[in-house]
């Protein structure tokens, strides 16, 4: 070696943590060199606070540790959080450019007949699989050749599932179509509580259930319920203790949960005059909505002689509301040669799920001003029927998990 060990610490101290990743197989002199670099905290703290914004902070804590709040990490300590933390960042701005490796999951549904797959959640390992006659059946990706469990919420059609947690346990919440909702221990699969509601969310050991006017919380605080007068809620999302909920009157609601405070403002955003058919509320401050547009078509009636008017809808439009300034509606069909049925906002990257079975993964660097005439997908053709859940997970590596109506795929990224 031209320098002594000491040296070239004082050099490779320098360089971007990833690459000297790839070092470490040059010689075995470096290797304990980088190993003893990558283990100081402080070097990935740096980096993640220099390179990631800290708005998508919560959302990459919360994929890699969903019972444990970001800033309950220390800079110096904890340099394996950090070191995930800043190789998760990475493989999402690289994201359309990995190859996939594909497995296909197929529940044994109690009534595979009748029964299918209507919404998933994901929490650390564990996979939430709720269905149209009210089961839950649970996964957990670290062993997938166990039997799964499932527990059924009263026969209902659950519309649903989300993971509560915290250090000590693990709650699923069911919401079903006809606004009940259930608490479960995933450990022992025992009722923990029960309760009413439209829509929820969940943000570490918060619950979130909004009924029309009401936004009620659950979980590491007491039960609390916030009135928001005679406007109904239609959309729901949370970042830890913040929430932003959306109204029937084109209100953004910025709620921010403070013991024994009520500390919330509003925003006015014109509501779309179009037909929605779903909304969808993401961190840090993006609500997107599946729509269509209403044409009118003239037809001619013979009898009478006379033109009318039909009002149809034209699917395929996807709408966004970032920082609560303005809608955005981009007609997405005679691009992705789809209508989008399920959408994820996860820090930078925006993935679309369509009806023809399709996936899209876009890289967007400003919700505000996407333009999908001039930006590229990665396209992933898994199945051919319509796409009903999309959710990001971390076990080892990074996947996504699509469900269709009978089935769902654990997409590894490589």
């Amino acid at each position: 070696m031209i320098f002594p060990p000491e040296i070239w610490e004082q050099i490779l101290v320098h360089v971007d943590p990833i690459v000297l990743i790839n070092l470490k197989i040059v010689c075995k002199c470096w290797n304990k060199i980088i190993n003893k670099i990558l283990k100081q905290g402080g070097l990935w703290y740096e980096l993640c606070k220099n390179q990631i914004p800290e708005h998508f902070w919560t959302t990459l804590c919360e994929t890699l540790h969903p019972n444990k709040f970001y800033t309950d990490f220390h800079e110096e300590n904890d340099a394996k959080f950090w070191m995930a933390m800043y190789k998760l960042w990475i493989k999402c701005k690289n994201l359309i450019k990995c190859d996939a490796e594909i497995n296909c999951i197929k529940p044994l549904l109690k009534n595979s007949s009748s029964e299918y797959i209507t919404c998933i959640d994901t929490s650390g390992t564990m996979i939430a699989v709720g269905t149209s006659e009210g089961y839950v059946y649970f996964y957990d990706l670290s062993n997938l050749s166990r039997s799964t469990k499932c527990i059924v919420d009263d026969m209902e059609y659950l519309h649903r599932v989300q993971f509560l947690r915290d250090e000590t346990s693990i709650v699923c919440i069911s919401c079903s179509i006809n606004n009940h909702i259930t608490f479960w221990d995933v450990n022992t699969l025992k009722l923990v509580d029960k309760t009413r509601g439209k829509i929820i969310c969940t943000s570490y050991s918060f619950c979130y259930i909004a009924t029309n006017n009401l936004i009620s919380i659950e979980g590491s605080v007491p039960r609390t319920t916030y009135d928001f007068g005679r406007d109904t809620i239609i959309a729901i999302g949370a970042d830890n203790n913040k929430v932003i909920a959306y109204t029937e009157e084109g209100y953004c609601i910025y709620l921010t949960v403070v013991e024994d405070k009520r500390n919330y403002a509003y925003a006015y955003v014109q509501p779309l005059d179009m037909k929605i058919r779903g909304y969808y509320v993401f961190k840090p401050d993006i609500i997107v909505c599946i729509t269509g547009k209403r044409i009118c078509i003239l037809r001619s009636d013979r009898s009478k002689l006379v033109l009318k008017c039909h009002n149809v809808v034209e699917s395929g439009y996807l709408g966004f509301l970032e920082g609560g300034k303005e809608w955005k509606v981009h007609n997405v069909f005679p691009i992705l040669h789809g209508t989008p049925t399920a959408i994820l906002v996860y820090a930078n990257l925006l993935i679309v799920g369509l009806d023809s079975g399709d996936v899209h993964i876009y890289y967007i660097n400003d919700f505000g001003k996407i333009n999908f005439n001039v930006i590229n997908s990665k396209k992933l053709t898994l199945d051919t029927t319509a796409v009903i859940s999309l959710n990001i997970m971390v076990h080892v590596e990074e996947y996504l998990i699509v469900a269709y109506s009978k089935k769902f795929y654990i997409v590894k990224f490589i």
